[in-house]
């Protein structure tokens, strides 16, 4: 769709390629991961609604997948969520 939706596509100048090198991993495989390229999931949230200062509110999907993704892990959710 992105070659026929941009102008470089439709008059061929380039072809773009998208990517998804995490498509079928599970959560907990994509975190593992993070820590071996040493991801400092400190400095990281997923949430869709974070307060003002930055906290996670721990509700929303992306928090609940998180959490459950650090848990079946058996690594420690860095995150600060305002809701624990």
């Amino acid at each position: 769709m992105a070659n026929l939706a941009t102008k470089a596509g439709v008059e061929g100048l380039t072809k773009i390629k998208i990517r998804v090198p995490l498509i079928h991993m599970t959560k907990a495989q994509i975190i593992k991961r993070g820590i071996e390229l040493a991801v400092d999931y400190e400095l990281t949230h997923s949430c869709y609604d974070p307060s003002p200062d930055g906290l996670a509110c721990g509700r929303c999907d992306s928090c609940i997948i998180r959490r459950r993704g650090f848990k079946e892990a058996g690594i420690m959710d860095p995150t600060r969520y305002i809701k624990e």
